[in-house]
């Protein structure tokens, strides 16, 4: 099955999220139990891909900025040329999205379903949402396989201090797509 084949809606209580599973208990948990709590106090907004109301797929997203506290000025200066952004372009922070939560069930993992989600909300952050924005971030599990993915995805690291922590802050450049 392919991504286009699901109905895509905004999360509401009109969805049966009790079967849902993708394999992790955190990402299962915040569907079921947080997601709608997040979008009423206005901090993310979660959206399904469903069949008869049933996700197939979700992520939920939010406001945020990479800024420059907490790195070394190398670490700033290097992602500034990386992205060929001009001395008098470079600011301290920069406007992003954030991937809070992503999952996929179970049933549809291995079938290139996550990999076309991952298209689709960089697409969705691009053409989408209203504001400007440069950056698509996440905080990967340091786990090699939610590594891998989001590596294949182009997303990469900013610097290699937090390996010893739960996650990883990972980013993917807009401006690619544009």
């Amino acid at each position: 099955m392919v991504l286009s084949e699901f109905a895509f809606d905004v999360l509401s209580n009109d969805f049966d999220l009790s079967e849902f599973d993708c394999g992790d208990t955190d990402i299962n948990a915040f569907l079921k139990d947080d997601a709608l709590n997040y979008q009423r106090e206005k901090l993310a907004n979660t959206y399904l891909f469903h069949f008869d109301k049933k996700p197939i797929a979700y992520f939920s997203i939010l406001n945020d900025c990479l800024h420059d506290k907490g790195y070394e000025a190398n670490t700033w200066n290097r992602f500034h040329r990386k992205h060929k952004i001009p001395n008098n372009k470079r600011i301290r922070q920069y406007p992003a999205v954030k991937i809070g939560r992503l999952g996929v069930e179970k049933t549809h993992q291995g079938s290139g379903l996550a990999y076309e989600l991952m298209d689709f909300i960089k697409g969705f952050t691009l053409f989408n949402h209203k504001p400007a924005c440069r950056l698509l971030l996440l905080d990967a599990y340091n786990k090699p396989q939610q590594q891998k993915y989001y590596l294949r995805n182009d997303f990469q690291f900013l610097d290699n201090s937090s390996t010893q922590d739960i996650t990883q802050l990972m980013y993917f450049d807009l401006i690619q797509l544009s």
